[in-house]
């Protein structure tokens, strides 16, 4: 006799190269899934968690607002950070998907709008990014700018410079020599023996605190229906 084999309620996590995948494993036991893309949530129902970290943008068609909405009308919980999920979080939050991290509440309060802010390319087989993503250009430029390192003119130039560079081309190297050219020799070597010299990874830290923020909860609920 056959046995229909248990249904998986883990929270559902769609990743890639936002953060290692085993690392991703050592904050939550949950379905880790690739970036999302189109027609991927078909098969979720309203006793999921489902949390959107990276999606596909240009390799194939994207998940859409409409996608997300429909799991939200089943009564799912949809959660969206650091990436695609902060993206469609912003533009979603009204609707009840929940959003978490800096790069959405960069998208929610309009400081910055495009898709292209947050994509990068990666390497399809072990998903680890190959470029750097403008958020994280973006991230950093404001906490130099707060250790008084370049003024608000010349970080703005620096965006310029970094936006000027395809995503898909915005190598670590290329853009190190981006942010020489916008700041002259005597500035740029002066942020590179800062502690801040290294670009940080944003998206990285967003996908990091929205897992464990996760896991928290549902451990909360399980003890809540323990105790019960």
């Amino acid at each position: 006799m056959s046995r229909t084999p248990p249904r998986d309620t883990r929270p559902c996590v769609f990743i890639g190269p936002s953060l290692d995948l085993d690392e991703a494993r050592s904050l939550i036991d949950a379905d880790f899934r690739p970036p999302v893309r189109r027609g991927d949530l078909a098969d979720l129902g309203p006793d999921r968690v489902v949390a959107i970290i990276d999606g596909e943008f240009h390799q194939n068609y994207s998940v859409s607002p409409k996608e997300i909405l429909g799991l939200l009308d089943l009564g799912a919980t949809v959660v969206g950070a650091s990436s695609m999920g902060a993206l469609r979080a912003a533009e979603l939050a009204e609707f009840g998907m929940v959003g978490l991290g800096w790069v959405f509440a960069a998208y929610r309060g309009g400081r910055i709008v495009g898709d292209d802010e947050v994509a990068v390319s990666y390497c399809p087989f072990s998903l680890q990014a190959l470029t750097v993503p403008l958020v994280n250009v973006r991230h950093w430029l404001g906490r130099v700018e707060s250790a008084g390192l370049i003024d608000v003119a010349s970080s703005a130039r620096v965006l310029r410079r970094a936006r000027q560079i395809f995503y898909a081309d915005r190598t670590p190297e290329r853009l190190d020599v981006a942010i020489a050219t916008a700041l002259g020799p005597e500035r740029h070597a002066r942020i590179r023996g800062s502690s801040l010299a290294q670009i940080g990874d944003v998206k990285a830290a967003d996908a990091r605190s929205a897992l464990a923020s996760i896991a928290r909860s549902r451990i909360g609920r399980q003890l809540e229906r323990s105790r019960a």
